[in-house]
């Protein structure tokens, strides 16, 4: 389908297991491309995945840390995240970010999380309750379904 509308996408987690990130992606044969939201104060535990990866902060801030690299990214710029490189985007605590998505198909949107010892996404001090209850909620059924 050469057209989408992502108001009438199917609404998805993009990670449940390690990250707070949902929105809509259309996946094609070598690419995918998404609008992902990710509330604030929340987000990506540590993970990597074998597809390279581009973000732009269309809303909001992202402190992302890649390879142990770490900026706080602000609306309208870039963020390029190799294949496998460890990384990890956090929500300032201010606001809700929306960020557009691309990625190579060469792996699913989910990547795998660094320590997996550990189920759930990146909850900080200045979620909201609501949104830490839902994501508490969402690990506590992924480590029941294990």
């Amino acid at each position: 389908m050469p057209f989408y509308n992502p108001k009438e996408m199917k609404y998805a987690s993009a990670g449940a297991s390690y990250s707070t990130s949902e929105g809509v992606w259309a996946t094609g044969e070598r690419m995918m491309f998404g609008i992902i939201d990710k509330p604030a104060g929340t987000g990506s535990r540590p993970h990597r995945h074998p597809n390279e990866q581009f973000i732009l902060v269309h809303q909001g801030r992202l402190k992302a840390t890649i390879e142990g690299e770490q900026k706080t990214v602000n609306t309208g710029e870039i963020i390029h995240i190799p294949p496998n490189a460890l990384h990890s985007m956090v929500a300032t605590d201010d606001e809700d970010v929306i960020f557009i998505v691309a990625k190579d198909t060469s792996w699913g949107i989910e990547g795998v999380p660094e320590d997996q010892s550990e189920v759930g996404a990146y909850l900080g001090e200045g979620a909201d309750e609501k949104v830490t209850e839902k994501f508490r909620k969402i690990a506590d059924e992924l480590k029941k379904s294990k």
